[in-house]
């Protein structure tokens, strides 16, 4: 009877991965449709198999090409600043070493990594929710992860960041990370990844779980550096939790978390290094990117707030709240939502530490918010008749999904009038545009730097491989302040001896200039440099839409060239 009992458990395990093999499959599968979409409106214009901020994407390419070069370390390429060349990140350097020995296009790589990696993904997260929650709530908590979202929808004129978070946070959102940034795939896998190993070295009394939980840390340190902040704060909360509640300190588990964190800490010191000694990446670092108001967090996130709070009630009735599985959810959840908070309660005590990166600290705070819903969830249908049951848990699943259903109509609509989220930003490149990107890489080097308006100058560290005078406004030091230099250049209302000037101070070879029918496009009048040359420099590239001039005057390097 004994064995009829596990070949029927043995049976009903394997079915439950089979469909939450079907699932993830489906979903992963489902994010590559918008770009083919995507693809399918390009006629004839360059199509960059981006949605979402454009932008940070650009960095991550530039990185990329920069190992396609054969550089281990990285530089800004989105400044003329001189800087030191020692920032690395493996995920980024994998890629572009990948495509330099295959000759892969660099394009096709990133989505298909962000897809293999969000299958590993939510296996691994499929792992995780085996071991924590009641069998039941496996596999809706599975769906609920992938799918899920707020009330964003509901704010459906609203597209900033004023509106709940599960409008505009890509990171707060496992759907949205697999659709929209393989980065964050990579970074939330390696959080998946630590939390399951560190779960098996409790449960198990395995040193070797502690030893490889520290080296994703390790990686994870590298790659998504402050991840690292919200794995450690759940987990240490967790064990400090349990400590007080039974009133015990269990040294082996302390001491299984020391030994993972020491793994880990290498890559997060070297970047603390990094921010001490190099300016043009303590100036990335401590650009603001504040947490929203707690309200625009609770409407994010409200219908699995709602299933949580339901699991805690149901759990207290049962005096289960003690149980570690919760326990563990219930730390990492509180710690992912109200660790972005932590930065600004320090600053008010007078204590400043370089987190100005707050809202991207809730990266994570998905999964174990998904996971308690679930079994919120589970525990209000198990005394329902299964067909019954299942139908109700569908019915709330889908009912979480109108926000990213939105998303995604959103994204149609860019997609049609050629407008990314940032506003300046647009997803298809005209033929034009490209062949001038294309001269670049060509035929200058990458320490010749490019001045151009930045929401074309974005793409040319990526696909040119120059650095920029102004390109990101986060990347480039005093973005704002450029920014207007550079529109001051191209607008023919200007005298040219503040042109040399600009050109002295910004230690450019080359200019990319448009034609003055683009005028609308950029609010100023431009200059026509075929026109009206400009003393000093060349025409080397021209077209319909682009002039590309050459910097030829050594004279321009001291000052306003004469005659």
């Amino acid at each position: 009877m004994k064995g009829i009992g596990l070949d029927k458990s043995i049976t009903a395990e394997r079915s439950a991965d089979r469909k939450a093999q079907a699932v993830i499959v489906a979903v992963v599968l489902f994010t590559l449709l918008p770009y083919l979409f995507g693809a399918w409106l390009a006629l004839g214009r360059k199509y960059f198999w981006i949605h979402y901020n454009v932008d940070d994407h650009c960095v991550y390419l530039a990185w990329i090409r920069q190992a396609q070069e054969g550089h281990f370390f990285f530089e800004n390429r989105f400044t003329t600043d001189p800087q030191p060349r020692l920032s690395v990140n493996l995920f980024f350097w994998a890629i572009g070493t990948v495509a330099r020995w295959t000759g892969l296009p660099v394009l096709l790589l990133f989505h298909c990594i962000r897809i293999g990696l969000g299958l590993v993904w939510l296996w691994t997260l499929w792992l995780l929710y085996k071991r924590l929650l009641p069998e039941g709530a496996c596999l809706p908590a599975l769906w609920l992860a992938c799918v899920s979202a707020g009330l964003g929808w509901l704010f459906w004129r609203d597209e900033g960041i004023l509106a709940p978070i599960d409008v505009w946070q890509v990171e707060a959102f496992t759907f949205l990370s697999l659709y929209l940034n393989p980065l964050f795939v990579a970074g939330s896998l390696l959080m998946t990844a630590i939390m399951y190993d560190l779960w098996r070295a409790t449960e198990e009394g395995s040193w070797w779980r502690a030893v490889r939980a520290g080296g994703w840390a390790l990686l994870l340190g590298n790659i998504h550096s402050y991840d690292v902040i919200q794995v450690a704060g759940a987990w240490l909360t967790f064990l400090a939790l349990r400590s007080l509640l039974s009133r015990r300190l269990d040294i082996r588990r302390w001491l299984m978390a020391l030994v993972a964190g020491a793994i880990g800490l290498p890559t997060v010191a070297y970047q603390y290094w990094l921010y001490r000694v190099d300016p043009i990446f303590r100036h990335r670092a401590d650009v603001l990117t504040a947490a929203p108001a707690v309200w625009q967090v609770l409407a994010g996130y409200a219908p699995l707030l709602v299933l949580a709070a339901v699991a805690v009630v149901l759990l207290a009735r049962e005096r289960r709240l003690r149980d570690e599985p919760f326990l563990f959810l219930l730390c990492w959840a509180g710690v992912g939502v109200g660790l972005q908070y932590v930065p600004r309660l320090l600053a008010a005590v007078g204590l400043l530490l370089p987190l100005n990166f707050e809202r991207k600290m809730v990266m994570g705070a998905h999964l174990p918010l998904c996971a308690l819903a679930a079994w919120g969830l589970w525990l209000l249908v198990r005394g329902l008749p299964v067909r019954r049951a299942q139908l109700v848990m569908a019915l709330v699943i889908v009912s979480t999904t109108p926000s990213h259903i939105r998303w995604l109509i959103r994204d149609g609509h860019n997609l049609v009038h050629n407008t990314a989220n940032t506003g300046i930003h647009r997803l298809y490149m005209e033929p034009e545009e490209w062949e001038a990107i294309l001269w670049l890489a060509r035929n200058t080097r990458a320490e010749e730097a490019v001045l151009t308006f930045p929401s074309f100058g974005v793409f040319i560290p990526a696909f040119a491989g120059n650095r920029v005078y102004a390109g990101h406004w986060g990347e480039t030091p005093q973005f704002a302040q450029r920014l207007r230099e550079t529109l001051h250049f191209l607008d023919v209302r200007r005298p040219d001896s503040e042109r040399y000037e600009l050109l002295r101070r910004a230690r450019v070879k080359y200019v990319v200039a448009f034609s003055p029918e683009w005028g609308g496009w950029f609010g100023v009048p431009l200059r026509d440099f075929v026109a009206q040359p400009l003393t000093g420099t060349e025409v080397v590239f021209r077209n319909r839409l682009i002039v590309i001039l050459k910097v030829v005057a050594p004279e321009l390097a001291a000052g306003v060239p004469s005659g």
